[in-house]
């Protein structure tokens, strides 16, 4: 058996310390300060606070549902009805998640006083929603159109060729005929260069029509 090494009791830990633990629990040095992260003044990750937590890690953050219904009887007199509308809510959450129904903790929410809600929005949703109807319903600045990019100027004197030029009417392609095109042959004209070909053995065997037996 591997005997265990303790540290003397000292004025801040009146006990015992494993020597391990204690060799532990001193911070390392860190010579690289480039690569640490970006933390705020109060020593807080920048990453962390801009972290959105999974639905499982918003679960498990909730308070327990017993807990917040205690809170609510306890407070209902004293808190504002805004406060009261966040709690309920906080309710309604802890009570649906899987962690609740695992530990068989769900409650019926109408046999714990909060069937007296009013229903639909509220005045702090109304308020809200009014809020953001004002925001959307300020004109909106139309967007400033982007610089044309425009050449060197011109005089009038030096467009006019071109505007002359633009000016007239296109040529357009007269269409004929085939056969009255320059370089149309007539099909019963024989080129030079076939009557001067000499046709092969093979060729004058293909020319030969082919014998069909027509008795079945």
């Amino acid at each position: 058996m591997v005997k265990v090494a303790y540290d003397p009791p000292t004025e801040r830990f009146p006990y015992r310390i494993r020597r391990r633990f204690n060799v532990l629990s001193e911070p390392k040095r860190v010579e690289d300060t480039e690569s640490l992260p970006d933390v705020t003044e109060a020593g807080v990750r920048r990453s962390a606070l801009r972290y959105q937590g999974s639905d499982r890690v918003n679960d498990v953050a909730l308070p327990k549902i017993r807990k917040l219904i205690i809170l609510r009887k306890m407070y209902k007199n004293r808190f504002s009805p805004e406060r009261l509308e966040k709690i309920d809510r906080m309710i309604e959450a802890a009570n649906a998640t899987i962690y609740t129904k695992l530990a068989n903790a769900v409650i019926d929410l109408k046999n714990q006083g909060m069937d007296d809600r009013r229903r639909g929005w509220t005045e702090s949703d109304w308020r809200k929603h009014m809020e953001y109807i004002n925001l959307i319903a300020r004109p909106k600045e139309p967007p400033s159109p982007p610089p044309v990019m425009r050449g060197p100027r011109k005089s009038l004197k030096d467009l006019l060729p071109r505007i002359a030029r633009m000016s007239r009417m296109p040529d357009f392609k007269e269409y004929r005929r085939l056969s009255q095109e320059s370089w149309y042959r007539a099909p019963g004209k024989v080129s030079e260069a076939a009557l001067k070909y000499n046709i092969s053995e093979r060729t004058k065997k293909l020319a030969v029509p082919r014998v069909v037996n027509t008795h079945f």
